[in-house]
């Protein structure tokens, strides 16, 4: 009579339990690994959106004092005030009247939103912000080409009609009245009603795309902190 061998089931057990053991250890080291590289990525990511925000906000603060000091020159130019202007103070009011900046677009968030990769950031809230931010900057740059137009074809033609500036300036040096008298010329255009109505116009403006800057300057603040504190989490 053949006798049936006895089937070892606890060294099989043992055996299948360390085998289940092994591939749920293999996936959680890859599990880990992947982990890992995902806040390694996103760490990366937020780095550079940094850098690019901390930039950005240092310009709309820029751009946001020009148009406000512009403003507040034009303001002086069309008022009784503008007897106690000097040459250089006059030739600043046609230098803001017509200089228009055009905010830049792109950069790291462009790119980012562009590879599909902006889930990498684990904060919804800031993920969110940064989706919207190309909108505050795109309104900025339609403005701003509006304004520069404006200038274009409204102020420039009337300047240039009356020969000013009277000086051309060295390279890099926008401003260069020499001491002396009020050219008659800048005083006789601060009561020139066309004159005073474009200026007015372009005051407003002025006025309008300060606080434009200002409003995204202060968005840009709120991501920008948002950044940091995700970046001090991967540390």
């Amino acid at each position: 009579m053949t006798e049936t061998k006895a089937i070892p089931w606890q060294r099989l057990a043992v055996e299948a339990a360390a085998i289940v053991v092994s591939i749920l250890l293999a996936f959680g080291i890859d599990a880990w690994w992947d982990a890992r590289n995902d806040v390694v990525e996103e760490r990366e990511i937020l780095i550079g959106l940094e850098i690019e925000f901390v930039d950005l906000r240092a310009r709309l603060d820029q751009w946001a004092r020009f148009n406000r000091n512009g403003a507040l020159v034009l303001e002086k130019y069309l008022s009784d005030s503008v007897a106690e202007m000097d040459s250089e103070s006059i030739e600043w009011v046609f230098i803001y009247a017509f200089f228009t900046n055009i905010l830049d677009q792109g950069g790291a968030l462009d790119a980012l939103l562009a590879s599909g990769r902006l889930e990498m950031i684990s904060d919804r809230d800031l993920r969110g912000m940064l989706v919207k931010w190309p909108d505050w900057l795109e309104d900025i740059h339609t403005n701003d080409l509006s304004f520069r137009g404006y200038a274009m074809h409204e102020i420039m033609p009337v300047l240039t009609r009356n020969g000013i500036p009277l000086a051309i300036c060295p390279e890099g040096q926008l401003v260069c009245s020499e001491s002396g008298p009020v050219p008659p010329l800048y005083l006789k255009l601060a009561k020139d009603p066309e004159f005073r109505a474009i200026l007015t116009v372009r005051r407003i403006m002025m006025w309008n795309s300060a606080q434009d800057l200002e409003n995204a300057r202060a968005e840009a603040d709120k991501i920008l902190a948002l950044i940091r504190s995700q970046i001090d989490v991967t540390d």
